[in-house]
């Protein structure tokens, strides 16, 4: 009768120990086998019983049971709300750790476009995934306000790249980080800007910028572009940029500049309004910031769209037009003809305008 105690008991040491190693085996050895790993989002209020069923029906999990024998002894151990990523290789016991202590949550990314206006950065925030969208109630005036800048237009304010947020983050704090990083990079750009530039201060500055956004598209050109503008505002000439004109037109704008658009009185034509417009006309990146307070000292006052993404830069009003004429007569060009309206008005039979007249 002992021995058969024994025997029992030793059977049941036996038995237990391969449980338990079983349970260790099964919670240490790696469930999530995908190269681009699993994502799981851990809702507001689900219990403990939930999480370990959907983490089972999405795969994430092979052995429900195994995994609550661990979860369930600690009830200390709170659930953190959150989207959460798990690598391959992830183990039951580290997306426990995961979903106890909230690490290795799954980041989303929002892209600000250098040269969006802000009515594109809207839309984009708007199809943003996980976002929670509050600035759809809102008008501009009042996202300005809820940033603490209710004087300012939010057109330009905004510095283009890319922001990191996770599921349930709100649309105006993605808004609020790229506001508070134009604010740093134009201030502390300002402090070391080149000397001699007509601009009365950094939002001078970051309007040309966002000229210079629009009117380039090769980085190395940008300075050049900006001694251009300089040299014109210098003397008191028009800057005749057509993308000024574009943005005052809105939504009437189809395509092609023509020439009653040149004409038209708005506050951000600057074929017939000297000096800078009231306002940004997009959000200009980092290089156009830079080529506004640095630009390429020149004597340059005309340049004209190549074609291929470089412009044709001159000193006078008879090498510009000439370059103008080279430009158009290109065979197999291929590019948009209100690309060079802007330095060619005396040739489109508009009035003789003062900034052209030089």
């Amino acid at each position: 009768m002992k021995k058969t105690h024994l025997y029992t008991v030793a059977v049941l040491a036996v038995a237990l120990c391969c449980l338990i190693s079983l349970w260790l085996y099964v919670l240490f050895s790696p469930v999530v086998t995908s190269a681009g790993g699993s994502i799981y989002y851990l809702r507001p209020g689900i219990s403990k019983r939930s999480v370990i069923s959907e983490l089972s029906q999405q795969g994430i999990i092979k052995h429900p049971f195994m995994f609550s024998l661990y979860a369930y002894p600690h009830k200390s151990a709170s659930l953190k709300v959150g989207e959460y990523f798990f690598p391959e290789g992830a183990t039951p016991y580290s997306i426990w750790k995961q979903l106890t202590t909230g690490t290795g949550l799954y980041y989303r990314h929002f892209t600000i476009i250098p040269g969006w206006t802000f009515r594109q950065l809207r839309a984009g925030l708007s199809k943003a995934q996980g976002l929670k969208h509050l600035i759809s109630t809102l008008n501009d005036q009042q996202i300005m306000q809820r940033l603490g800048r209710p004087e300012l237009s939010p057109e330009g304010e905004f510095f283009p790249d890319t922001y990191n947020y996770t599921r349930g983050d709100i649309d105006l704090a993605i808004l609020k980080r790229a506001f508070d990083l134009m604010q740093n990079k134009l201030n502390e750009d300002w402090q070391r800007r080149a000397a001699g530039l007509p601009y009365r201060n950094p939002y001078d500055a970051l309007i040309a910028a966002s000229m210079i956004e629009k009117e380039g598209y090769l980085d190395a050109e940008r300075p050049l572009i900006s001694s251009v503008l300089i040299n014109r505002l210098k003397k008191d000439m028009l800057l005749q940029i057509d993308a000024t004109v574009i943005y005052g037109l809105a939504d009437r704008y189809d395509g092609k500049i023509h020439k009653t658009d040149l004409l038209e009185d708005t506050p951000y034509n600057t074929y017939i309004h000297k000096g800078l417009p009231p306002t940004p006309i997009a959000m200009p990146g980092s290089a156009s910031i830079e080529a506004a307070l640095h630009p390429q000292p020149s004597d340059y006052y005309y340049y004209v769209a190549k074609g291929d993404g470089g412009h044709q830069f001159s000193t006078s009003l008879q090498a510009h037009n000439a370059a103008v004429q080279a430009t158009m007569s290109k065979p197999g060009d291929n590019f948009n003809e209100s690309v060079v309206r802007r330095h060619m008005a005396p040739m489109l039979g508009l009035p003789v305008l003062p900034g052209l007249n030089n």
